[in-house]
């Protein structure tokens, strides 16, 4: 199962991997992937990875700041 979020126009697709979960990180428009998007494949929450990615869309956005 994957659950979509959309954060700050940035969609985030997360699902199960190994006892983890990954969340995949798209910009708007887009249909690959970030590179850097997260992946925990260790026991953990799904809120967590949400989190972490959320987080680094917002230092992405930070940077792209003036």
């Amino acid at each position: 199962m994957i659950y979509v979020n959309d954060y700050r126009g940035y969609r985030i697709a997360v699902g199960p991997v190994g006892k983890g979960w990954r969340a995949l990180i798209f910009s708007p428009g887009s249909t690959s992937a970030w590179p850097e998007s997260p992946t925990n494949l260790e026991k953990s929450g799904k809120e967590e990875i949400i989190s972490e990615a959320k987080r680094i869309i917002d230092v992405h956005l930070s940077r792209s700041r003036p």
